[in-house]
């Protein structure tokens, strides 16, 4: 396998996420985690998808300033290219409301200490070895969290004939990453890795230098303007029996 480089998002490499596996989505858009109601295909003409992209890079990086961006790209390194392979998306329950009501149907699942969820494992298809740079990519987000004191993470693939199809992942990708089945059934398991939760007093010093105050009212937290600040991180009203899984 190429040597590998990880490095969390940031504006400059929002745009190097490369495509998914499903036909149409597009990652810089997607609010399917986001939002009950949201989708992963990209905009049409008319569906301000600049507009969209911005809101995406915004919750994506929203917290970075207290807790870390909530995304992490794989590089694929050699002797004359630096090309972005695989994405992994995660954040706080909080961040995610179709994780939250997905696990909200298994009771069984601890509530202390809350997971941070990975909602996204995507992994180019013209690698050779795709699933262990999505193991890699794995093991570099678990142990960026565990830097930061999160003591759980949980992961909700699907049982699929193309496991690379939904946004989460392989189940088996998570296995080789010793995440553990710890609910649901063989078509919508639940996977959770337990952290030291040790914090690495290196990686937040870092994170303050890149989280150093600027004039600005809206530290620590900087929000995206307009009228979708509210949508950063609010729950959703609920539709009657919603499908958390979605219809595709």
């Amino acid at each position: 396998m190429a040597e590998l480089q990880f490095a969390l998002l940031d504006e400059e490499s929002f745009e190097d996420i490369p495509a998914p596996a499903q036909p149409g989505a597009r990652c810089q858009t997607c609010d399917y985690w986001e939002r009950l109601d949201g989708g992963r295909e990209a905009p049409t003409e008319g569906g301000h998808p600049t507009a969209r992209a911005n809101l995406k890079r915004n919750r994506l990086l929203a917290a970075r300033a207290v807790s870390g961006a909530y995304a992490m790209l794989a590089y694929r390194i050699d002797t004359v290219a630096r090309v972005a392979v695989g994405y992994a998306q995660f954040g706080p329950l909080s961040a995610y409301p179709r994780a939250q009501s997905i696990r909200d149907r298994y009771p069984q699942l601890p509530e202390s200490p809350a997971p941070w969820i990975v909602t996204c494992l995507q992994v180019a298809a013209d690698g050779a070895d795709r699933a262990g740079v999505g193991v890699a990519l794995l093991e570099a987000v678990c142990g960026e969290l565990d830097g930061r004191g999160i003591t759980a993470v949980e992961a909700y693939p699907e049982g699929v004939d193309d496991p690379w199809l939904p946004s989460p992942g392989p189940a088996s990708v998570y296995e080789e990453a010793a995440f553990e089945r710890v609910g649901g059934e063989e078509r919508f398991p639940v996977y959770r890795r337990e952290l030291t939760g040790e914090t690495d007093a290196d990686a937040w010093s870092g994170l303050l230098r890149v989280a150093e105050r600027e004039e600005s009212d809206e530290w620590p937290l900087p929000l995206p303007k307009g009228p979708s600040e509210e949508d950063v991180f609010r729950l959703p009203d609920k539709p009657k029996r919603p499908n958390p899984f979605g219809d595709d």
